[in-house]
């Protein structure tokens, strides 16, 4: 599959795949949330750790000690994945 630039288009179809593709959106959600950026609607600080909460189990207090600890376990996670 070629994109419009001509490009080869990347196919995320297998569920690993499509797991890895939501824990890295969601590292740069928080990523921006710290610098005090807000994506959207969805791309809350809660929102955010409770993704991570899902999927380490951990849950993180609010504000930005909460993010930054939610941001090293992702990145744990992403690594040993």
């Amino acid at each position: 599959m070629t994109t419009a630039t001509g490009k080869d288009a990347v196919v995320l179809d297998r569920p690993d795949q499509i797991q890895m593709y939501r824990l890295a959106v969601v590292k740069q959600g928080i990523k921006a949330l710290q610098r005090g950026m807000k994506l959207n609607s969805a791309y809350t600080s809660t929102a955010c750790r409770n993704f991570v909460t899902e999927r380490t189990g951990v849950k993180y207090p609010a504000g930005k000690k909460g993010l930054q600890l939610a941001l090293d376990d992702l990145q744990d996670l992403i690594t040993n994945y």
